[in-house]
């Protein structure tokens, strides 16, 4: 699936303790059609959705790909599929070595009219940007957030990065 189908594929991260127990699964099933941003809010079939379990088993969240012809937009839900915040991405997203400067993803509240944090992928130099597949990535939100919510937006980058920055080899 990774050779035939890239960041469109999907996905399956378990994140582990020091223990090496398994504490949160984040999983994205496979959708042939899926990820444009425009039918994605007319045909939810077309959306990626990305479910985050802690422990395994145990949903504490959802982020829903919204339709638009403008910005990237998700939705934030928890594990009832209530709407907690949304992510709304910039209008034009640019990596790679010439494009020097932040990529930003908002967090706004569930009413969309207040930020409250962000996804950045960070811009890491020329260089590094040039020769090198790796990215770095900062979520910043209030230090009150529910827990859940804060594993729940670890899906949200991973997503993120799969839709926007994951590249396809070259071989």
């Amino acid at each position: 699936m990774r050779i035939c189908c890239g960041n469109q594929r999907g996905f399956k991260f378990h994140v582990v303790d020091n223990l090496k127990q398994e504490v949160m699964m984040i999983t994205r099933e496979f959708k042939c059609c899926a990820g444009c941003c425009w039918c994605a809010g007319c045909c939810m079939c077309c959306a990626f959705e990305v479910r985050v379990e802690a422990p395994p088993g145990n949903l504490i969240g959802t982020i829903k790909q919204k339709g638009s012809f403008w910005k990237a937009n998700y939705d934030i839900l928890d594990e009832t599929e209530n709407v907690i915040l949304k992510i709304e991405g910039p209008c034009c997203i640019w990596d790679g070595a010439c494009c020097p400067c932040d990529n930003e993803f908002k967090l706004l509240t569930a009413d969309g009219m207040t930020q409250i944090g962000s996804l950045t992928k960070e811009y890491a130099g020329f260089v590094k940007e040039l020769v090198t597949l790796s990215d770095r990535f900062s979520i910043s939100f209030p230090i009150d957030l529910s827990v859940k919510a804060k594993g729940t937006l670890i899906g949200a980058l991973l997503l993120i990065d799969f839709m926007f920055f994951e590249r396809q080899s070259d071989s």
